[in-house]
């Protein structure tokens, strides 16, 4: 790549740097300790994640470009056992590219929502107890 100028210089570093952090170096993995309070605990081994194929990316007039990645994480602690998160990462340019971890419940369209649900039902995130009483809804939703 040919850099034309200083300024180029460094919005390419700021890709790079943007790059290497959404490409997993700070997300959080199966097998990784995470710490949201829950029940009175907050150890919490990550058993698995269901996530969209991409992250979603759109403009934002005071954001910037804005990488927001949605996920259902299963948890499992000794205290509690098996529980649901719902969490998201997101990046902007205002963070230089930086992950935040949000610290609330995501906002999800309802097709997000369903690509999370889908994924989910694939890596049997979800019990067998639960996929039935929510097919049993949705039979009687959709009569």
């Amino acid at each position: 790549m040919i850099v034309k100028s200083g300024i180029d210089l460094i919005e390419v570093e700021r890709i790079k740097r943007a790059v290497d952090r959404w490409n997993g170096k700070f997300m959080k993995k199966v097998g990784d300790m995470v710490h949201p309070w829950y029940k009175g605990n907050h150890e919490w081994e990550v058993k698995d994640i269901a996530e969209l194929k991409q992250p979603i990316e759109y403009p934002d007039s005071e954001q910037g470009e804005v990488r927001y990645d949605p996920k259902i994480m299963l948890l499992e602690s000794k205290k509690v056992g098996k529980v649901l998160w719902f969490t998201y990462w997101i990046a902007t340019d205002k963070t230089t590219g930086k992950l935040k971890w949000g610290q609330g419940p995501p906002m999800l369209e309802e097709r997000v929502l369903l690509e999370l649900i889908k994924d989910a039902i694939k890596k049997k995130i979800f019990s067998k107890a639960f996929l039935e009483g929510l097919n049993n809804e949705l039979k009687t939703v959709l009569r």
